[in-house]
Parts: C-alpha cells; structure tokens; sequence
C-alpha cells in the first residue's frame, strides 16, 4: 500500500498523544509527517510537510481548527481535513464541513468510524495523487509524440470543443509558441455535394483521391494539419511566406484540372496568433459555402476584404437543421429553421440553392443513420424533381414539412426497436438500482453490465424512458430513500449516508438541501413536529 501524509492537531497533550500512539496509521495508509497542539503551530507544520490529510480539533484557544482549515486553504485547497468534534460543538462542525472539510468525527472516536473515514480520505487522496500522476504522464507523451497530439488538439480546437487557453497552455509546453511572422490559413476543399446524387458510386473514390493527392501537394510544401469540419475538409496551414495563400490557389487551380470530378475550395485571408487558428478555419467555410452555391473552383477573399465571421464554431445553420432532425427533435428544429429562413439571400434563385443544398445534407444523414423509408425517400426524390418549378416561399413550406415528416418516421422507427426490446431490461435496471442504492460505485457502467447493453445506449434509452439521466434518477432516488430513512427511523445522518451510497455527511447535506430545501436536521424536525 501507497503512504499518504498526515498531520494530527490537538491542543489537549493527553489527547494528542493518545491519537498519535493509539491507532495503527500505517496500516490504514498514513504516515504521520508531524503533529501540533495549537493552530499557530498547526499552520506552521502543515505549510512546512505538506500533508495529504489533517486529523485536526476544531476548540482550540486563539486560533481555532476552522480558522487553520481557512488559512490552509487558501494556499493549499487540495489538503483534505477531517474534524474532532465534542457533542457541544456540532455547530463547529457544521461550519468545518461548511469550509469543505472532508468529514467529521464526534468524540470519543469510534474505532470503526475513525478506520472507515480514514479509508475514504486515503481513497480520494489516491485519486487525486493518481491524476496529478496521469497529468505528468500526459506531459512527457505530448513532448514525445507532439505531432499527432496537436492534430488532435487542433481539430478539437476549431470544432470549439476545448478553449483557446488551453491550447496556448500546450503550445508552451511544447516552446513553440506562434511568433510575430506566423500566420494561419485554411483551406476548406471537398467534391461538390450534387455529385453524390448524380454519381455516387465514384464519390467516394474520387473523394479519396482528391484529399490523398492534397495530403500529397500541400504536405510539400507548407507544414499543416487536417481538420474534418461541416463545410468540407480543411487543411490549416501554419507559416511565414506572404506570398501563402497566391500560392495555395495555384496550387488547387491545378488540381482541379486533374480532377474528373467537380472541385469545390475555398482560402482564408491569413491570421495571426492561436486565435487566427480558429478564425482562418470559420472563414474559410463560410467561404466554401459561398463557393458550393456560386461554383466557384478556388473562392478566396483580399486581406483588405473584411468577412464576417461567427465568433464561434458549430453556428452553421445547416448542420444545426440536420442536427434537430438527428436528434429528433421538432421545437428544435422550428427554431432553427426559422433562422434559417431569415439569414437567406435576398436573390431568391440563391435561397433555392441553399434550400436544396440543406436538403441534400439531411438525406444523406438519413442515408447514414435510420428512417429514409420508401415513402421519405420518394418525397425528397419529388421535391428535386420539382425543384425548378418551385418558388422560395414555396421551397421553404415543402422542406420543412419534409423535415418535420422526418422527424415523425424516424421516431417511429425507433419506437418499434426499443419498445419492442428494452421495458424487461429497463425494469430490471430499475429494480437494480432500488436494490443497491447503498453502493457507493454503483453507476451507470455497472448497471448497464448488469443488464448486458452498451452503457452509451443504455444512457440514451435510459432517458427516453424515465424523462430524465440516470444520473439525475439515481440522486433522485437516493434522495428519497433518505427521507423516508428520516421520516421513519431514528438513524444517525452517518447511517443514512451509508444506507444511500454517499459516505461523506458534509456532501450528503448538501445534496440533500438542494433537493429538497432543508438540512436533514431540519427536515427531520419538521416531520417529528
């Protein structure tokens, strides 16, 4: 077993003496680092031995156990402090845990209370230690392997899905901070979407031997990673030459002309900085998008030229349409498409395009995922076939009412599989979880193994079911066992902390207010009077 450190504090001698000689701290995980009887001298040793855990008396004379846990603290968060109490100062007490004290014991110390809080302390403590140690870990991998962490990094990056921060953090640890003379352009390139219907069998194929000859003309000649984004594939482009993004439209003009199929790219004005990462790759989709609709082979932009840019990513309006209907989701989908609606071109030839690219996106989503029935799939194959006898109010009423039409085939769908197979399954889980609310670990892994579904699944059903996450149900149900524990026994709180899965009180207490207004003390109070 690991050793932990630990401080023991008493101002009573007799009393210190007897925590520091009675009890077996090795066997429990602890080595005793120091020892105080006063929060002057407390202060000064836990600053001086670093402890992972402080066994610390709150009544002490001038400076107070909580008054050592505030000053602690401050400098020191992650020390762990468990608190001596007499019965006459449970207020004391109730103010440590108050301060984040991990616990609490009433003297004089039960034997198998003291081991027991001791093991959750040495528990936490582990944890933490642990990922402090995966972080160390996660340091030296990102040095040794800082290509492919950065590809990943990047990608996550302009998907809006870690914070600029963040990056800068691992661009100095890596001591490649972007200088004065770096800047970043994307270049977003794909097939044109329209060729997928006209000629799916060779999308694909050309597709893959459109981006491998990019890898191939672009890796030659600039340092880039490759991102997957809404708006086709980007290549984000890192360097110092001014002359980049002349060379980078050459560069896809002749590609083009290699190509059989049709060729659609768009370039970014360079950018500065980590945050010209993101506003490079948000540009240049915006510009593919304008690229897809007018034709264009290379559509770029002059640096003089300013383009307006969400400030974040994933604000594309088609992806949040096809999203909606993804997620089955109808409000949603209302509200979007009514954006949709509004952020239109005013050349109405134009919103029938965009109208009809959005549709192609959404069949080819239903394509990949479940519910392009017979019925729907003649209903999308209607409206291209009448796409040029349709006007713009006309187009938009026949979209959304397909979409909505969507929504309802897919729910059915899916309705059939899971009604058909989960209510055993789901009744069995929550039988389970009734049967083992005391289990501390008990989570939605370990009910899914039980009933043998894909805890990922199992999470997704769950929620369609009971209208709510199993985490939400499981605190809800533990909640409600707790009071009735407190409604019809004469439990001690550590008991019904036991009996409900959460072996710290101070974390118990909290819960337990949040759910339902009051203390368990008063709550308690309340019922019995």
């Amino acid at each position: 077993m690991r050793t932990l450190k630990l401080v023991i504090v008493d101002d009573e001698p007799i009393l210190l003496q007897g925590l520091l000689n009675t009890y077996d701290w090795a066997g429990m995980g602890f080595q005793v680092v120091g020892s105080a009887q006063s929060g002057e001298q407390a202060i000064e040793v836990i600053r001086e031995t670093k402890p992972h855990v402080v066994l610390t008396d709150i009544r002490m004379k001038q400076i107070t156990g909580l008054m050592v846990i505030e000053e602690i603290q401050k400098t020191d968060p992650e020390c762990l402090f468990i608190v001596l109490s007499a019965y006459r100062d449970f207020d004391y007490a109730q103010q440590a845990c108050d301060l984040g004290a991990f616990a609490y014991l009433l003297k004089p110390i039960e034997d198998d209370k003291l081991q027991e809080t001791m093991q959750n302390a040495y528990k936490t403590c582990m944890e933490r230690v642990e990922n402090e140690e995966k972080y160390e870990s996660w340091e030296n991998l990102l040095v040794k392997n800082r290509d492919s962490f950065l590809q990943v990094l990047i990608q996550k990056y302009v998907q809006n899905l870690i914070p600029e921060e963040k990056v800068a953090d691992v661009f100095r640890t890596l001591e490649d901070v972007p200088g004065n003379d770096d800047r970043f352009i994307t270049v977003c390139v794909d097939i044109d979407l329209t060729y997928k219907i006209t000629n799916s069998l060779d999308y694909e194929a050309s597709r893959f031997a459109l981006m491998k000859r990019l890898e191939d003309v672009i890796g030659a000649r600039f340092f880039h990673w490759k991102a997957d984004v809404d708006e086709g594939s980007a290549f984000i482009i890192r360097t110092t030459d001014k002359d980049a993004v002349r060379e980078l439209k050459t560069l896809l003009e002749h590609v083009k002309k290699d190509e059989q199929s049709p060729v659609v790219a768009a370039i970014s004005k360079p950018y500065k900085g980590i945050a010209g990462i993101r506003k490079s790759c948000l540009e240049a989709q915006k510009l593919f998008g304008m690229a897809s609709i007018s034709g264009a082979s290379a559509f770029t932009v002059s640096e003089e030229t300013e383009l307006k840019v969400p400030d974040e990513a994933g604000t594309d309006i088609d992806s949040l349409i096809v999203s909606a209907v993804r997620k089955n989701n109808r409000s949603e989908l209302k509200e979007v498409f009514i954006q949709r609606i509004y952020s239109l071109p005013h050349e109405e030839e134009l919103q029938c395009k965009y109208l009809h690219r959005l549709m192609l996106k959404t069949e080819f989503m239903l394509q990949d995922t479940y519910g392009l029935t017979e019925n729907l799939e003649e209903k999308f194959r209607n409206y291209y076939y009448n796409l040029e006898n349709l006007n713009a109010a006309k187009s938009v009423d026949v979209c959304y009412k397909i979409l909505c039409d969507a929504i309802d085939t897919r729910i059915r769908e899916a309705e059939k599989d899971e009604t058909r197979y989960f209510k055993e399954y789901l009744a069995e889980a929550a039988s389970y979880i009734e049967d083992h609310l005391q289990d501390e670990d008990l989570s939605i892994v370990s009910v899914a193994a039980h009933i043998y579904l894909n805890p990922v699944y199992f999470g997704r059903v769950f929620k369609n079911t009971f209208g709510m996450t199993f985490k939400k149900y499981l605190m809800q149900r533990r909640m409600e066992k707790a009071k009735k524990l407190l409604e019809s026994e004469n439990r001690s709180i550590a008991e019904i902390c036991d009996a409900v899965g959460i072996s710290n009180p101070s974390y118990f207490s909290h819960l337990f207010k949040q759910y339902t207004g009051k203390l368990p003390s008063e709550y308690r109070k309340e019922y019995e009077g």
